[in-house]
């Protein structure tokens, strides 16, 4: 079969896992549980039942979240597997992402002295990156891990370490890693370009409400550069105040008081969501941007259903756990 004949057989199959998503009373059922044991009793009603089956929800919460991630990734590995070797290696630039997350879990890790169950069990297999590659670098100093990585990854996060040596601040590593994930995305899909420019204004505004030089946390670039010498969180938003921008920000603008960075950040998740969400079901065929859409919608989903556990562990009611939804608030 052609690269284009595989890649419309793997988006018939990712439209028939889209079909089996919560159904509006299926939501209904889990938002309304009042406690664990009913959540349970609802899961158990959905296509999600045979994942989260064999854990008890009062005592192994945190399995449970663990599962719907690995559910997820191994989705994507089943994808990888039956994908011809072009599409694999769009697959594999794809889960890059999830492998710098990996590596970030794995350091923070050992920087704060978690066991290495602690740690392996953050981390999710990817189709270049098997368990067993995670487990071996746990064993192994920070700098060794570094040195491990390839190309422009292994470049920031020693310029990054080298800052961290220096300072003892471990946020020197992190927005490094940021940068480089966020950097990663634009090299998948032009779909991203937006997403990442907000993602940049965010950061911005971050490091004006924390009072931080911002250079560390951005990706230097034209766009970002015109709000660099604002003071305030609304007059960089005011800056971009058009286009796509503006559809997310405008609401915040009309609002007196403080702008909340957690809300702006929800709302480019949301406002991410819905244009993945228009371009699958506009499904054109032989694009991999569909089957991206796909694996993000797959994974705004698959966190949305994890929202909920948190959410009824915490005794919110339906509507503050809605509101917490990305991709089941629509």
């Amino acid at each position: 079969m052609s690269s284009i004949g595989i890649l419309n057989s793997l988006l018939t199959r990712a439209h028939s896992i889209i079909a089996k998503f919560l159904t509006k009373e299926q939501l209904e059922l889990l938002l309304s549980a009042k406690d664990l044991d009913q959540l349970k009793t609802a899961f158990l009603q959905t296509s999600y039942g045979a994942i989260i089956a064999p854990y008890d929800f009062e005592n192994q919460l945190s399995e449970v979240a663990r599962a719907l991630k690995r559910s997820y990734a191994n989705m994507i590995l089943s994808f990888y597997r039956q994908s011809s070797m072009d599409i694999k290696n769009k697959i594999v630039q794809f889960t890059e992402r999830y492998h710098i997350e990996n590596i970030r879990i794995i350091i923070h890790g050992k920087f704060v002295e978690r066991t290495k169950k602690e740690i392996l069990d953050r981390i999710v297999e990817l189709p270049r990156y098997s368990l067993n590659y995670y487990s071996t670098l746990i064993d192994k100093e920070i700098i060794e891990i570094i040195n491990m990585q390839k190309g422009d990854f292994k470049e920031v996060l020693l310029e990054g370490y080298n800052e961290f040596k220096e300072t003892g601040n471990f946020v020197a590593l992190e927005s490094v890693i940021d940068q480089h994930l966020y950097s990663s995305l634009l090299k998948i899909s032009p779909q991203y370009k937006v997403y990442v420019n907000m993602k940049n204004i965010v950061a911005l505004c971050r490091a004006i409400v924390l009072g931080i030089p911002p250079y560390r946390y951005l990706l230097p670039n034209k766009f970002i550069s015109k709000a660099l010498n604002e003071k305030s969180v609304r007059r960089v938003l005011e800056v971009y105040k058009y286009g796509p921008y503006k559809d997310v920000f405008s609401r915040f603008l009309q609002e007196s008081g403080e702008i909340p960075i957690d809300q702006l950040e929800f709302a480019i998740e949301k406002y991410q969501t819905r244009m993945w969400i228009k371009l699958f079901r506009n499904r054109t065929l032989g694009s991999f941007d569909n089957l991206i859409g796909f694996f993000e919608l797959k994974l705004a989903e698959t966190m949305d259903l994890i929202r909920i556990i948190v959410g009824i562990n915490a005794g919110l009611d339906k509507g503050s756990i809605k509101e917490t939804l990305v991709f089941y608030n629509f």
